[in-house]
């Protein structure tokens, strides 16, 4: 390039000059009278590398500075690309200092401002991606993708060299601005509720055919093919913001006025930079305002993603207390349903043991008084009051007995049997029969509450009265014992034997060995009769529940 005819300024002594190169690509080197002053991925490898993205301030030493103006030389030596706007821009040259003032705005403009961007983008993306992945709303799965599409075409337009074909680094920053304007309309239609917009369509059609038209652009390397693009991008932009200001006229809430007016600032970006750098109109073509306007369309979709959020929260808080409202609810519901049944139960139970008491008392207490009313009344004047008093005492001794019963013994086995006890030991004396007690601690046996223990009580009475009226005994023992998960319990005379006797109250079949086994089913338990050598032994067996090492005893 030839220089100014005259000096820019003073070249005198050691005054600092150097150009300001504002857009030049993407591979470049400066040489100034034949020496390199600067140079831009020149010599590197095939790679991903564009120094338009950004101004160069290049100074030329004064040492390298011939006397005669004239005679110095500046050389630019460029490495272009047909789908870059590459080549070389107005130089411009003059005092360092007084170019460095623009110099460093430009790269505020150019990369500062394009980091901070991809920056916000990043945070933001990444947010919306989690607030997403929880609440599965699909306005902000949007956003997120547009701000992680946006991030990474920012990051490709920043000077970094990425190693691979040029051609497809530049295939993927261009389809990104193409996937970020889609995904932002479609951001815009779900948040305005355009469910059927043909905008809509016309932007899924657009996010459709735009890998298959950079493809050509790649291939063919026609930079028209991509200003038409860019074109359509714009077109299809100016229509969904119409829509936009179509649909204020049934209202918009603050979040969707707060988008209307930030679309119209970064649309209005957008149509400066696509006129002056693509189409060529004037301005200053150095400085992009769309990145600028991108920030600001961030920081309103930030607003709008922390206003959806809180929304979210209050809407899940609502639901919430509403739900616990109703869980009170039905839980006072179930309360007042389970003490109704608590009290029908128990009415159920008391009903129940009612009977049971009516049943015992008229079997037991209540026979032995109609047998000895109707010996009064058969005896007329010759009472025999011995005989009515033992009748008394036997209708005496089943009503202790009724009342032993209802004694909370809780399944203690001996604490049962101790109880019955009191109530035979006489008996037996008077019969003349000794009563061995070899009764030791065992488990809980579980089912003998109240009606279990009268069951329990009913089966050793008939089993002692067989003692005492047909085995003709001297002895009997009673035991208890553990053998591994039963209890057992047995009542072994001297008498007889099993069978030996017509009048044995144990014959197989009688009515007291049915009794005895019906009554003993009742509570759960197994019951064997067997000789015992001499006489016989009736042996019981539980269910324990709390299962001890144990055998039976010698």
């Amino acid at each position: 390039m030839r220089l100014p005819p005259t000096p820019p300024e003073a070249t005198s002594g050691d005054a600092q000059l150097a150009l300001l190169l504002p857009r030049i690509g993407v591979r470049f080197r400066v040489l100034f009278n034949g020496q390199e002053v600067e140079s831009q991925a020149w010599r590197r490898g095939p790679g991903y590398f564009d120094a338009g993205t950004h101004a160069h301030l290049v100074p030329l030493p004064p040492s390298l500075r011939k006397p005669q103006w004239e005679h110095n030389r500046v050389e630019i030596q460029l490495q272009p690309q047909a789908l870059r706007i590459s080549g070389l821009a107005p130089v411009w040259i003059g005092s360092r200092d007084a170019l460095q003032e623009r110099h460093q705005r430009l790269i505020w403009w150019q990369v500062h401002l394009t980091w901070m961007v991809a920056a916000s983008a990043l945070m933001m993306g990444l947010l919306s991606l989690l607030i997403w992945m929880m609440s599965e709303e699909r306005l902000l799965g949007l956003l997120a993708a547009g701000l992680l599409v946006l991030t990474l075409r920012l990051y490709l337009s920043t000077p970094l060299f990425l190693s691979g074909p040029f051609l497809a680094w530049d295939y993927l920053h261009k389809l990104t601005f193409t996937l970020y304007c889609g995904f932002l309309y479609l951001f815009i239609s779900e948040l305005f509720d355009f469910r059927q917009s043909v905008v809509r369509k016309l932007v899924k059609i657009m996010m459709v055919i735009g890998p298959f038209w950079l493809g050509v652009l790649v291939w063919t390397q026609n930079y028209n093919l991509y200003r038409l693009w860019t074109g359509v991008i714009v077109l299809v932009c100016v229509l969904a913001l119409l829509k936009v200001i179509h649909r204020a006229r049934w209202g918009m809430d603050v979040n969707q006025r707060l988008m209307v007016v930030v679309g119209l600032a970064t649309m209005v970006t957008g149509l400066r930079d696509f006129l002056v750098v693509q189409v060529g109109l004037p301005g200053d073509v150095d400085i992009r305002w769309m990145t600028a306007g991108s920030l600001v369309l961030m920081f309103a979709m930030g607003w709008v993603l922390v206003q959806r959020t809180s929304q979210s929260m209050e809407q899940v808080e609502r639901l919430n207390a509403e739900l616990a409202h109703k869980v009170n609810e039905r839980e006072d519901e179930l309360h007042a349903m389970f003490s109704r049944l608590r009290a029908v139960e128990s009415q159920r139970v008391l009903e129940t043991e009612r009977r049971r008491l009516t049943r015992d008392m008229h079997d037991g207490l209540g026979s032995q008084l109609v047998q000895t009313l109707n010996l009064v009344h058969s005896s007329g004047e010759r009472v025999e009051s011995a005989t009515i008093a033992f009748m008394l005492s036997h209708a005496l001794e089943e009503l202790r007995m009724t009342l032993d019963s209802l004694e909370p013994m809780g399944g203690d086995l001996p604490t049962i049997l101790g109880t019955l006890r009191q109530r035979i030991a006489p008996a037996l004396k008077v019969a003349g029969i000794e009563l061995d007690w070899q009764v030791q601690e065992v488990p809980v046996v579980p089912g003998l509450e109240a009606r279990g223990v009268m069951h329990l009580f009913r089966c050793l009475q008939e089993v002692f009265a067989n003692v005492v009226k047909h085995a003709h005994a001297s002895r009997v023992a009673v035991r208890t014992w553990q053998d591994g998960e039963r209890i057992c319990l047995s009542v072994t005379d001297n008498g007889v034997g099993l069978g030996e006797a017509p009048e044995s109250g144990y014959r197989e079949g009688g009515r007291g060995i049915s009794n005895i086994r019906l009554r003993a089913a009742e509570i759960g338990a197994e019951v064997w009769f067997s000789g015992a050598l001499p006489g016989t032994r009736v042996t019981f067996s539980f269910a324990c529940e709390d299962p001890l090492a144990g055998g039976a005893p010698a």
